[in-house]
């Protein structure tokens, strides 16, 4: 019966915290006000009205349902935090430049081979390697050319520049059928690694059917993700809240508060980053032993290969 309720708990308990956080900010935002019990006009009049029909309990509940639907609506999940990651996220590599000297360059993660790596394996390009596998069992099928650009709406060769080609490289057309095959391919790389990586999701799914154990890892990782990810904003601008406060009273006391919140977020957003990575690893890893299909990888199997022509010889008449 635990095993039952953990994945439910998982899911209620990102977007409740989640929420209360929020609502505390917005709380010392209107002033850290308390109402009277006394009140008896407006919103807080109403409130007091029905706390003498209603039991603690139950403004509770309330309080909680409010929270839990605030949350729903702020909370990070690993997809938003994937797509923002990679749109806005970058690295720092020292390379060297014009003057040959080393310096640091920023590189965004759209544009960084290490980031896709990273993010089908931490331990290196597990995704990039299935892709590549493919690739190779398209060459050994000898794919043509033209069924290749057109399946991906790549640009297809004019007929007076293939021509031009098969008369300039060595190897006659068979070899430029390869080279424009191989080209393409490269082309189509860094275009399908991202389509494996936005498709994890829809394999996570998969995966539901075909290893339940798996999967289970993977939930847990996910809303792991989406917990620590979640909280660590609400708990920086709380810090900042704090920090405010302690300019009217106690600087150093608030500064501290404030510090602390701030690193603490950050460790949250890198912890949480570590755990998308985890979930993301359990899918990859179910890809990698055959438990699950990739709809990009079936989509390149699918493409047929040229067969060798065969010529029947002419009958023996005697």
């Amino acid at each position: 019966m635990l095993a039952q309720i953990l994945p439910g708990f998982r899911d209620f308990k990102t977007p409740l915290i989640t929420g209360y956080l929020w609502l505390v900010i917005a709380w010392i935002g209107f002033g850290m006000t308390i109402p009277s019990k006394d009140e008896t006009t407006g919103a807080m009049g109403m409130i007091n009205w029905l706390t003498g029909y209603t039991s603690t309990a139950t403004i509770l509940a309330v309080l909680s349902f409010v929270a839990y639907v605030v949350g729903i609506l702020v909370s990070i999940d690993v997809k938003l935090a994937t797509r923002l990651v990679a749109r806005y996220g970058f690295t720092l590599e020292r390379q060297l430049n014009k003057k040959q000297k080393s310096v640091w360059k920023r590189l965004p993660h759209r544009d960084n081979l290490s980031y896709r790596r990273s993010l089908a394996n931490e331990s290196g390009s597990t995704l990039l390697k299935l892709l590549w596998e493919a690739f190779s069992r398209i060459e050994a099928r000898n794919v043509p050319w033209y069924p290749l650009h057109k399946e991906y709406n790549l640009p297809v060769l004019e007929e007076e520049e293939y021509d031009e080609r098969k008369q300039t490289e060595e190897g006659g057309q068979a070899e430029v059928d390869r080279q424009i095959r191989k080209e393409a391919l490269r082309t189509l790389s860094p275009r399908l690694s991202q389509e494996m990586d936005e498709e994890i999701p829809v394999l996570a799914t998969k995966l539901q059917e075909k290893n339940k154990d798996l999967f289970d890892s993977y939930d847990r990782d996910r809303s792991e993700a989406e917990f620590r990810l979640s909280i660590a904003p609400p708990i920086a601008i709380l810090s900042v809240q704090l920090f405010v406060l302690g300019l009217s009273g106690d600087v150093l006391l608030g500064s501290i508060a404030a510090i602390a919140g701030l690193v603490a977020s950050v460790v949250l957003l890198r912890k949480g980053w570590l755990k998308v990575l985890d979930s993301t690893s359990v899918v990859v890893t179910a890809l990698e032993i055959g438990t699950i299909s990739s709809h990009v990888i079936e989509r390149l199997d699918a493409l047929e290969g040229k067969k060798p022509s065969m010529k029947i010889p002419d009958p023996i008449i005697g």
